[in-house]
């Protein structure tokens, strides 16, 4: 049996942008057992795809954040025990300095990944034994498919599934909450607060529950802020905690429609089908845009976006204002186009979920 090791830490989008890339491996190469190292925040979802038969957590963030004796003993025992396993390839899928050189620890016959000129980092590609050309252009998505698929030289075609399990899909009903996603880690991909009051007073008064879910005590208060602002507490609700990464899962899949920013929880929705709405400032559509039959993107068409930045650089260091992409995708419109998703008819989920052709 061939074992592989995949490097792919972070981010949670960017976690679910991985799953196309496994269902085609599992498709292709079912001889294949593969591990998958994974920030430990995020072991959780990637536990979730049937093609990975153990998740390695790893706390390489805090560990960064807080060096110490402490840290540094944790990081050699987490290598020691990384190095019981021999792979027969490893592959970093996210091209970064620091996921090159964790790659570096395991033990095995061969490292791939992005070459220097298709790495995020090209000093990333330079410590890859076997780095692989493929286009910083492309879609995320397509990305891993084509890396993978060079790295384990399997022929790559069809559609990109993401090949979630069933579990995270439960049966539909017709009274499903609208979920809208009002937080995200990027301070300048934030809709603004009053955006949000506007939509969902607009569904609300439509007849429509509204869940707003949270991760963190921020973006919790700030979903309390818009929900009290709309008064209408039979109508728009607030997780009373904090969930788990597959209860999120199952509310995003049972949701009547989703409408989010950039984040990791709005991919998921569209991984599993949910008609789900993207809104986008400064990250670009083409390479981490939504993909999913019932996915819309709506883009700030303003002359700097997409600028890639996780603070406006039109805004004071201080300021809690919203950069302006993101307060130009009007609240308005935004409701017109989900009416429209909401009217559409939508088929059925099935276990076998495809995402848009990227081939």
């Amino acid at each position: 049996m061939t074992r592989i090791l995949l490097i792919r830490m972070s981010s949670l989008g960017d976690i679910f942008h991985t799953f196309p890339a496994l269902t085609d491996l599992r498709r292709a190469r079912p001889d294949i057992r593969l591990d998958w190292v994974v920030e430990e925040a995020f072991a959780e979802a990637a536990a979730w795809h049937p093609a990975v038969d153990r998740v390695i957590p790893v706390n390489l963030r805090a560990w960064l954040r807080q060096p110490g004796p402490a840290s540094l003993r944790a990081l050699r025992q987490w290598r020691e025990a990384l190095r019981t396993e021999h792979y027969d390839r490893v592959v970093d899928s996210q091209g970064l300095l620091k996921s090159a050189l964790v790659a570096r620890q395991a033990r095995r016959d061969q490292l791939h990944g992005f070459d220097r000129h298709s790495a995020r980092e090209s000093l990333a590609g330079l410590l890859t034994g076997r780095g692989h050309r493929i286009s910083p252009s492309l879609h995320a998505i397509q990305r891993n498919r084509l890396l993978l698929a060079a790295a384990l030289e399997y022929p790559l075609s069809g559609q990109a599934e993401f090949g979630l399990r069933e579990a995270l899909l439960p049966p539909q009903h017709g009274d499903a909450p609208l979920v809208f996603l009002p937080g995200t880690t990027w301070p300048s991909k934030l809709w603004p607060e009053e955006h949000w009051i506007t939509l969902t007073r607009l569904a609300s008064g439509a007849g429509h529950s509204v869940e707003l879910l949270w991760g963190n005590q921020a973006e919790a208060d700030r979903a309390l802020r818009i929900a009290a602002a709309c008064g209408n507490r039979s109508t728009v609700s607030v997780a009373a905690a904090r969930r788990s990464l597959t209860d999120v899962a199952g509310t995003l899949a049972a949701a009547r429609a989703v409408v989010g920013p950039d984040t990791g929880l709005t991919h998921l929705a569209a991984a599993l089908d949910t008609p789900v709405i993207g809104l986008f400032g400064p990250t670009p559509l083409e390479r981490v845009g939504l993909n999913g039959p019932h996915a819309t993107n709506f883009a700030s068409d303003l002359p700097c976006a997409p600028c890639r930045k996780r603070h406006c650089r039109l805004l004071a260091s201080d300021s809690r204002a919203t950069a302006p992409c993101m307060a130009g995708l009007h609240p308005e419109d935004v409701w017109h186009r989900l009416q429209s998703m909401l009217r559409a008819p939508r088929r059925l989920i099935t276990t076998s979920l495809a995402s848009a052709d990227l081939a």
